[in-house]
């Protein structure tokens, strides 16, 4: 192999997987309603925040046209939204020439292989991390969360999403997809709801559509499950742009080759970013810092609500075993 097929080997890979994740979150953005919204961007620093003016509450009043006194007044304030960036990689991946020749393949097929693999599990990890982050800062409001643990049936069912819904009061209609681990939504199936379509499917995440109107997006992620005897199912009800991913497009790869082994060894690493943020809560700079693990992300307390309304956050939580 010479050197030219390596740079041959590299950009196939890069193409492969830029094309593929680039079509893939277009169809993910719009099968989920946009409510895990992924985008391209290029955010500098460590966090990317937006400053926006609060709503101002009780700003009608009655007005007694008879008498006199002085009003209380009120303050036009700031609210900033802040989201992080999230650091991410490969482990080093042995590629050896050797393999290549002695299989008399080319270079671009496993470039290619690689590239799509590599594209499956960036997408995953953003969508996986992104719900993580949203069930964690989700929890901190009690008002919004439904517990239908412990109840008889304890699993999921059309009551208890129309309940959780009913936690956004004259705003449920804006709860536009459910996010669901696969065993509450085989619960839910045997209660003899038919699924209506079946809108995205990509690697372990798929999308279906239910009779409602609102679509569930079906992945066996970590946040939505705490394990326990039983386990207890996070079920999140979410509003457009609950989550936002935005990529960095800052992907750097890298491949090296050394001597000095029984074969040439030749390695492949790729890195890079994106930003994450979750409707109505920011990021707390303080106790959660920069570039954070997936165990700061999934903790409550680094996300600061600051949405004044409960209407005006994520979305909801229905709490099932």
């Amino acid at each position: 192999m010479a050197l030219s097929d390596l740079t041959v080997f590299s950009e196939y890979a890069y193409s492969a997987m830029t094309e593929t994740i680039a079509q893939q979150i277009d169809l993910f953005n719009g099968a989920s309603r946009g409510t895990i919204a992924l985008s391209a961007a290029a955010h500098q620093g460590d966090y990317n925040e937006r400053a926006f003016y609060a709503k101002i509450s009780g700003l009608v009043r009655r007005r007694n046209a008879y008498g006199s006194g002085a009003v209380s007044s009120k303050k036009l304030a700031h609210l900033v939204d802040t989201m992080v960036k999230i650091a991410s990689g490969t482990p080093p991946v042995e590629l050896d020439p050797g393999q290549f020749k002695w299989i008399q393949q080319n270079p671009e097929v496993a470039g290619a292989a690689m590239g799509q693999q590599l594209a499956k599990d960036m997408l995953a990890d953003m969508l996986n991390l992104g719900i993580v982050g949203c069930y964690a800062a989700l929890s901190q409001v009690s008002a919004i969360i439904y517990d239908a643990t412990g109840q008889t049936p304890d699993t999921l069912t059309p009551t208890h999403l129309n309940k959780g819904a009913a936690k956004f009061g004259d705003r449920s209609s804006e709860i536009a997809a459910w996010i669901v681990h696969s065993t509450p939504m085989h619960d839910y199936y045997g209660n003899n709801i038919t699924n209506a379509a079946n809108l995205f499917t990509y690697g372990t995440v798929n999308v279906t559509a239910d009779p409602f109107g609102r679509v569930f997006i079906v992945t066996d992620s970590a946040g939505l499950i705490t394990a326990g005897s039983p386990n207890i199912y996070h079920n999140l009800g979410l509003v457009p742009e609950a989550i936002r991913i935005d990529q960095n497009n800052d992907y750097t790869e890298n491949f090296e080759t050394s001597n000095g082994d029984e074969n040439i060894l030749r390695t492949f690493q790729a890195e890079w970013s994106y930003n994450l943020g979750i409707k109505g809560f920011s990021w707390d700079k303080t106790n959660g810092g920069k570039s954070p693990t997936d165990a700061a992300v999934a903790t409550a307390t680094n996300w600061d609500k600051y949405s004044t309304s409960n209407k005006d956050i994520a979305g909801v939580v229905v709490e099932t075993n």
